[in-house]
């Protein structure tokens, strides 16, 4: 008796220790994988999302139930948008009246409330349901986190598995995956951003300090909420289990949003992630508490404080993120760009878990300065063509001026031309006075560059 009484505590042991291994190496594998996670494998360019491969960044979609609206709508009004959806067509305009008298008596949780609670159609009422509950997303966000919230938890099923059962053996019950309205309210996004950044376009500098502040403000929470929504759907892809957090309101939430003091948003969640599978089977897997900060936009230089706090300082991967926003400084610095970057982290080990930014053009609508992207970008063509201030060198820095780069290109050719930028200055620095900003300058009256014998 004593013997058996021996053997399974022995078996015991042997299992605890085999669970501590895994437990270590697993382990080890995250705080060594997590240099791989600083790739940035999906960013937004102008309202749209590309991704990377081997041969760099490509876009992923396509916009589909565009309407025609005129460049003096004011796209901040969101049921003025909303209203050329309903024009001669009589479901979207009686939907639109519904939506309209619902947000002026019950106000804006009940309006998304009430949208996000239909049935999906692939149509144009579809489209201008979630227009609208991204406009009243960028409203309410200065007023705090309930609508977000709101509105994130609806994009969120319940999984039971095949056949309605759990499909993993060691996690509990109450299992979600995101569901189509995520990747509704993010086309939305994109649509809304177009028409933002066509009227931009069209639009004169204001002179009036508070119309600019308004406008901008607008563009920046556009902006944020867009990178919001495109990363959770991005990196919160698998199962997440609702938590609670007793040290606020204690409800349970699949993924929670709060917004800091100085804007930025962070996301909360805990996520499953399975080491080992037999087919479909996880057979072994933990769950990881992630936070994912999105940063409220900027212009110019981006807020490095939240890596500080959150990171381990000394790592490869932190050296690796720091290197990539200061390309992005540099770069929308000189091409005027506004910015926000997205980092994912593990809040219990300090290890980044997932990277993403976000870069759109700016318009002197917005600009303190007298020159905006569309502008940058014309001087880097001309002053890299033929005759222009760099023409003579364009060829040992790459540019072909029969592909010039454009407002639509700029996404996916941002790493060539931050090469394009560093090699310039490498070639010239030596022997002439250069500045990388010179490369966006108005040079046109300038006598080019010769080389020097």
């Amino acid at each position: 008796m004593k013997l058996k009484y021996r053997n399974r505590i022995y078996i015991a042991l042997i299992l605890i220790l085999v669970v501590c291994i895994i437990n270590v190496v697993t382990g080890m594998y995250e705080l060594m994988s997590s240099d791989y996670n600083v790739i940035a494998n999906q960013i937004i360019w102008n309202g749209a999302r590309y991704n990377r491969d081997e041969t760099g960044y490509k876009r992923i979609d396509e916009l589909e139930n565009l309407v025609e609206i005129p460049k003096d709508c004011d796209v901040k009004d969101i049921w003025a948008v909303a209203s050329y959806y309903a024009k001669d067509d009589v479901e979207c305009g009686a939907r639109l009246k519904e939506l309209e008298k619902i947000y002026d008596t019950l106000g804006k949780k009940a309006t998304v409330e009430n949208i996000l609670s239909q049935e999906l159609d692939n149509d144009k009422k579809t489209v201008m349901e979630y227009l609208i509950v991204d406009g009243i997303l960028i409203y309410s966000l200065k007023d705090g986190d309930e609508v977000l919230n709101t509105v994130i938890k609806y994009c969120f099923d319940r999984d039971y598995g095949f056949l309605g059962y759990k499909r993993y053996i060691d996690i509990g019950s109450k299992l979600y995956r995101k569901n189509e309205k995520l990747e509704e309210i993010i086309k939305a996004f994109e649509i809304l951003s177009k028409y933002t950044v066509d009227r931009a376009i069209s639009m004169p500098e204001t002179k009036d300090e508070d119309e600019k502040s308004v406008e901008t403000g607008y563009y920046h929470c556009m902006i944020q909420l867009f990178q919001t929504f495109s990363s959770m759907s991005y990196f919160a892809d698998d199962l997440l289990l609702a938590k609670s957090y007793p040290d606020s309101d204690n409800k349970e939430y699949i993924v929670r949003a709060t917004i800091k003091e100085n804007y930025d948003i962070v996301l909360s969640y805990k996520k499953y992630k399975s080491f080992i599978n037999l087919g479909n089977i996880s057979i072994y897997g933990r769950y990881k508490n992630l936070n994912m900060i999105v940063q409220y936009t900027s212009f110019g230089y981006l807020d490095y404080r939240d890596i500080e706090e959150n990171i381990e300082f000394r790592s490869i991967a932190i050296r690796k993120v720091y290197d990539k926003l200061l390309e992005i400084d540099i770069m929308s610095d000189y091409f005027r760009l506004r910015s926000t970057y997205v980092l994912v982290y593990d809040p219990n080990i300090n290890t980044i878990e997932g990277f993403s930014y976000g870069i759109y053009p700016g318009f002197i609508l917005f600009n303190e300065t007298n020159i905006d992207t569309p502008e940058a970008i014309k001087n880097f063509n001309t002053n890299f063509s033929k005759g222009g201030y760099f023409g003579e060198f364009a060829n040992e820095v790459g540019y072909d001026e029969n592909d010039p780069l454009t407002l639509e290109n700029f996404g996916e050719r941002m790493d060539e031309i931050w090469n394009m930028i560093k090699e310039n200055l490498m070639k010239l620095k030596k022997d002439y006075n250069i500045s990388m900003e010179m490369t966006v300058k108005d040079l046109s009256g300038e006598e080019p560059l010769k080389r020097k014998d």
